[in-house]
């Protein structure tokens, strides 16, 4: 697999053409439905915003083959790492580096140095029992705490409610963090509270960053409704060994979707199936899986979500190879080919470095010794149900959920009707919103499910939905002509 080198971008990104076009050669991004402007144009944004904060970015593209997955790395103008500054893009070449900047940004402006300007104001534990997270079992935890005073930002409603107030742990896998420092930053916030029966439940999901607002919180939402599928479905088929979901039928797959499906096999060099996830949500999931020929216990996935059946299926399998892509970057590393730019994260103990973060919270690789007692939790873990794909009703593809060319802004509507309309509070709060307009969201879906941890061996215990869920079943899509 011929890498490329680092290679860095410009300082000062050339502006669009003069007529304000973006060029016929224009390549198209991945979820094109979702953007809302060229790529060409998100790409100058984010690297004017980048360069806006004084710091450089550089990238490598993983494979010359399309699609491909690039990283992005961020640095400061001293050549020193961002903190928590690395991120990956996924699709053709010219969208995968411009979605690595983006993702690399949103991971250094989300991470521990948010709170150097955050509105954060800290809540009674009793209060936040009584709100929207009420039957929610990321709080549960709480009850033991009455007294505890927990650090939570405001959220302005998306589903026509009131605002209400959200923790930052739920969000933020750096801010329990059990080390010196970090314990110092939430004494000085008055922060009270004892996370250590909380952090199964703290996970980035409704982080987003978008070229506008509108995106952001639409690619917030649809990780939301993913993230809950994928839960329920690891709750319903996979735990308790219920009725398996749908098999797209590959035929049934457009031209485009069937070359990436190609891709996607050729990397692994076995089957990947496609299943549908979708719940009553409404909104379009789709999962690509596959079993690894050469080491049975090991499983490739990725998910993707979208209102559209076309993206949800095209942004599950471009995840699934830049997923086989930078495992193999992973693979030799551990191997010991080199530390991993931008990883180290910050300074002199005030906050957690990403390497504290990931100790602290991806256990995967202890799954087995936390999990051995547990067969139904450690199927989920490993995603171990490669058996049980040929009960799949085969489906056809999943199809539109809105008229095609709807807008973005209208699009981030619908999602967010979609989800209260099931009985679920949306609300969102901006993160931050750089000069050139790159926006970062953080959006909390109260009630909607958290048990996917379990692939990072966290028993996030599932609520009130996944309960349901369990009780009344998945009722299969009807199986394709």
């Amino acid at each position: 697999m011929p890498r490329s080198d680092w290679i860095a971008a410009p300082v000062r990104p050339a502006e669009r053409r003069a007529d304000g076009s973006a060029g016929a050669l224009e390549p198209p991004w991945s979820g094109v439905g979702e953007r809302e402007m060229p790529v060409s144009e998100a790409e100058r944004l984010v690297l004017g915003d980048i360069d806006g904060l004084g710091w450089r970015a550089r990238h490598r593209v993983l494979d010359p083959d399309q699609p491909t997955a690039v990283q992005c790395e961020l640095r400061y103008a001293d050549g020193t790492e961002v903190p928590y500054g690395l991120g990956a893009g996924k699709g053709p070449l010219d969208p995968a580096r411009t979605g690595a900047h983006f993702e690399a940004l949103e991971h250094a402006l989300s991470g521990p140095v948010a709170l150097e300007g955050l509105r954060v104001r800290c809540r009674p534990a009793d209060e936040l029992a009584e709100g929207p997270f009420r039957t929610d079992r990321a709080l549960g935890g709480l009850s033991g705490q009455p007294g505890a005073r927990l650090a939570c930002l405001d959220y302005e409603p998306l589903d026509g409610g009131a605002p209400f107030a959200a923790p930052l742990y739920l969000w933020a896998p750096w801010y329990p963090v059990s080390t010196g420092g970090m314990a110092r930053r939430r004494a000085a916030l008055g922060d009270t509270a004892e996370y250590r029966p909380l952090v199964a439940y703290t996970v980035n999901t409704g982080c987003a960053i978008g070229a506008t607002r509108d995106e952001a919180l639409l690619h917030a939402l649809n990780e939301w409704v993913e993230r809950d599928a994928f839960s329920l479905f690891l709750l319903r088929s996979v735990y308790d060994r219920g009725p398996m979901p749908g098999r797209i039928d590959p035929a049934a797959l457009s031209a485009p979707l069937a070359d990436l499906l190609g891709r996607a096999r050729g990397l692994v060099g076995s089957d990947v199936a496609l299943l549908d996830l979708t719940t009553d949500l409404g909104v379009p999931v789709v999962m690509a899986y596959a079993r690894d020929p050469a080491d049975a216990s090991a499983r490739h996935y990725a998910m993707g979500a979208s209102l559209s059946g076309r993206i949800a299926c095209e942004r599950a399998l471009t995840e699934f190879v830049q997923g086989e892509l930078l495992a193999r970057v992973v693979a030799e590393h551990t191997a010991g080919e080199g530390a991993s730019a931008g990883q180290s994260g910050a300074g002199e103990g005030e906050y957690p470095t990403f390497d504290e973060v990931v100790a602290e919270h991806d256990t995967a690789a202890a799954v087995s010794a936390r999990l051995s007692g547990h067969p139904g939790l450690l199927a989920c873990a490993r995603l171990d149900f490669a058996g049980r794909i040929a009960e799949c009703p085969r489906v056809g593809a999943p199809g539109e959920t809105v008229p095609a060319g709807t807008g973005v802004a209208a699009q981030r509507a619908e999602a967010a009707a979609r989800i209260a309309a099931a009985g679920y509070r949306v609300g969102y709060h901006v993160l931050r919103r750089l000069e050139l307009g790159t926006t970062l969201v953080q959006v909390q879906c109260p009630g909607l499910e958290r048990f996917h941890q379990v692939t990072n061996g966290h028993l996030a215990l599932p609520g009130a939905r996944g309960r349901a869920y369990r009780r009344r079943g998945r009722q299969p899509r009807a199986a394709a002509d």
